[in-house]
């Protein structure tokens, strides 16, 4: 059942960093070529959706984890907390990410400039994440 669990828990690792790798492209191609905006624009929404089952999916893998495998987080030593508080600080990313890009699509041409900040702040925290579970499970 744990491995199944751990499986899983890749995939949803996999969706996140597809998103947000995806999404910082993206960005990248609008910024370079702003004619492709209303094509391109497209796909932030649906990569964001990607991310969003992605990180779903680790959370609720990753608690069922911790107390099947391990006997809850108080058998987890500093490296797990420091690895559960980035996991924290990526779903305020996530979180910030999308409610920014509800505001742009709603017309709100400032909160645009914001996305890469978010994204490129969500990005370095979910590498510091994989880091400190290297860390914290081996």
């Amino acid at each position: 059942m744990n491995e199944i669990l751990l499986m899983l828990h890749f995939f949803g690792l996999a969706a996140g960093f597809s998103a947000a790798i995806g999404n910082t492209v993206i960005m990248r191609l609008v910024a370079a070529s702003p004619a492709d905006a209303p094509v391109l624009g497209k796909v932030p929404p649906i990569l964001a959706r990607v991310g969003q089952v992605g990180l779903a999916v680790l959370w609720i893998t990753g608690l069922i984890l911790v107390w099947s495998k391990y006997g809850g987080p108080a058998n987890l030593d500093w490296r797990f907390w420091v690895k559960f508080i980035l996991v924290i600080g990526v779903t305020a990313g996530v979180v910030m990410f999308d409610l920014t890009l509800k505001k742009v699509r709603s017309g709100d041409q400032a909160a645009a400039a914001r996305l890469p900040m978010y994204g490129g702040i969500t990005g370095a925290m979910l590498v510091l994440v994989v880091i400190f579970a290297v860390l914290a499970f081996t």
